[in-house]
């Protein structure tokens, strides 16, 4: 289902400012994948950064991180997405041509929507769940 939404030219071209040419949808779909993958990524990493902390942390007051920590490492996990995203829309040509401004700012909002859905889901999943709530 989630594939089909993806596919479907309407939604792709939000994140296209110009389609002049032909393949402008497969360039559309390439963008939105990079933000899907740069997302799911970027989530496991603040995971992973966490579950680290915790590991090599001594003690048990170490260990227990706050509702404010926990939030504030999710919002620091923004800032590689959109890094990450800005160099990918820069570098990428057909990005840059068919993407325009436009789609990268909607790709990287797209993309945090998607990279919080991912952390908070990777926290209500995990011991940590108490953390989040």
């Amino acid at each position: 289902m989630l594939a089909v939404l993806l596919q479907s030219f309407d939604f792709l071209q939000l994140f296209l400012d110009s389609c002049d040419d032909e393949g402008c949808e497969d360039t559309a779909l390439n963008w939105v994948v990079a933000a899907v993958v740069v997302a799911i990524v970027c989530a496991l990493l603040i995971l992973t950064y966490k579950w680290v902390k915790k590991y090599l942390a001594i003690n048990i007051v170490q260990k227990a991180w706050s509702r404010g920590q926990t939030v504030v490492l999710i919002i620091v996990g923004l800032l590689p997405v959109l890094v990450t995203l800005v160099v990918i829309w820069y570098s990428v040509r057909n990005f840059f041509n068919y993407v325009g401004f436009g789609g990268l700012l909607k790709g990287i909002v797209f993309s945090w929507l998607i990279y919080v859905v991912f952390a908070f889901t990777g926290h209500l999943l995990s011991p940590w769940r108490r953390e989040i709530l």
